[in-house]
């Protein structure tokens, strides 16, 4: 009699379960580098399309239009840290993001996005 080899049913659902969660896990971590990538996106843009020499407020206003644009809500205009040193402009900013998972369990992240 030749014996079987493969997987069994309940071995099965096990792995199937566990490709379930890293899926769900992954589309909800998705989002969130995202929107850190939009944000640094947005940093190159206003820097690049606004003059050096222009005020502070400016910069923020740039930033806004291309926040709106790309959907980033974690940072906000006013949040920013823009600083002037020998006529070069710079960003930062630092931001949480929270990803709530089941129940009470939840993810935070901890970004930090420097023009620089």
């Amino acid at each position: 009699m030749k014996r079987q080899s493969g997987m069994s049913l309940i071995s099965t659902l096990i792995l199937g379960v566990v490709a379930m969660a890293v899926l769900v896990l992954g589309l909800r971590l998705v989002p969130v580098y995202t929107e850190y990538f939009a944000v640094k996106g947005a940093f190159t843009k206003v820097l690049s399309s606004t003059d050096p020499g222009a005020p502070l407020s400016q910069f923020r206003t740039a930033f806004q239009r291309f926040a709106d644009i790309d959907d980033i809500k974690s940072v906000d205009a006013q949040t920013i840290v823009v600083e002037k040193d020998a006529g070069k402009a710079s960003m930062h900013v630092s931001y949480r993001r929270e990803v709530p998972l089941f129940g009470n369990a939840g993810l935070y992240f901890d970004f930090e996005v420097s023009s620089n």
